[in-house]
């Protein structure tokens, strides 16, 4: 399998695996390379190979057996045999809305209601709010897994162009607490009891990566200046007689000179192929946001309250 621009998501590399599975590439039975293997094959996260296994324990293609690996295992849906026929529909349905600009989160929620509608409420409905992609799909995978619920990923601009459909809809509204105030101000005082915030911070790895720094120029490209002010916040307490040079990734002038003149590039995830792109001299140390323990346990206690209220 060569890596490709698909393979660098946790839903490329279902898709891919899910087809060689179909293919019979993977025979039913067979173990399929672990997550660590996987993740070195296509030169990605394991925490993004992981998800995409579990994903696809759901939908029945795997069986994940913890110490022995994932097996290949036959799919029998309740109602018999997926038709392929059927798939080929749901394809060209999925294509007919991207040629009509439909966005991403248009057309699952569209899907989801119609799922709904017919089979029924799956119970809680919980959806998870950033303000670009990747963090999204890092974030949410993580938040998902660790609470055992799947989160549906929202764009904060998406979100805001209809708070109150959302607020409507879903049981919970979980977001980071950089966003916590301007979520909470589009739903209202009456719908804040929805809402929960939860702490991301920098992961350990690119904390250590900004401490081991000894240089005197530190360029930081970031897309909101809410996190400019937070990383800033960080590097100044690691390196106080170090020069921070903030830019957004979209201010093209201060982009290029704190391009130029930094020994060191610190960019956040959603930032890192566009900076990356430029190809810079100074070494780049890209920045992922996770969400830490005490606000996993608050979220997972928030859900089995409301799974409580929810089946009474």
């Amino acid at each position: 399998m060569k890596p490709n621009g698909q393979t660098r998501t946790a839903a490329g590399i279902e898709r891919l695996l899910e087809e060689r599975i179909r293919r019979g590439a993977y025979a039913e039975g067979q173990r399929i390379p672990t997550v660590r293997q996987m993740a070195e094959r296509l030169r990605v996260n394991k925490n993004t190979v992981a998800r995409a296994y579990q994903a696809l324990a759901r939908r029945g293609y795997l069986d994940l057996s913890r110490g022995r690996g994932a097996f290949v295992r036959a799919r029998k849906p309740a109602t018999g045999a997926l038709d392929s026929r059927w798939l080929t529909r749901l394809d060209q349905l999925l294509v007919d809305a991207k040629q009509q600009d439909l966005s991403r989160e248009t057309v699952l929620r569209e899907i989801t209601q119609g799922v709904d509608r017919l089979y029924g409420s799956p119970g809680l409905k919980i959806v998870f709010i950033e303000c670009n992609a990747p963090d999204i799909e890092e974030m949410g995978g993580q938040v998902s897994a660790a609470v055992g619920h799947q989160l549906e990923g929202v764009l904060l601009s998406d979100f805001l162009k209809q708070p109150q459909d959302y607020a409507r809809r879903c049981d919970l509204i979980v977001t980071t607490f950089y966003h916590l105030s301007e979520v909470g101000k589009a739903l209202g005082a009456e719908r804040k009891d929805k809402v929960i915030g939860v702490h991301a911070m920098p992961s350990h790895d690119a904390l250590l990566k900004i401490a081991r720094l000894h240089v005197q120029a530190i360029g930081l490209v970031c897309d909101r200046p809410g996190t400019v002010d937070n990383l800033t916040h960080i590097i100044h307490t690691y390196h106080p007689t170090a020069t921070i040079m903030p830019a957004l990734v979209n201010d093209k002038q201060r982009l290029k000179k704190a391009l130029n003149r930094a020994d060191a590039i610190i960019v956040t995830r959603s930032c890192h192929a566009l900076v990356s792109a430029l190809k810079p001299k100074a070494p780049i140390i890209m920045v992922v946001f996770t969400i830490d323990q005490q606000s996993i346990d608050f979220l997972r206690t928030q859900i089995e309250q409301r799974e409580m209220t929810h089946a009474h």
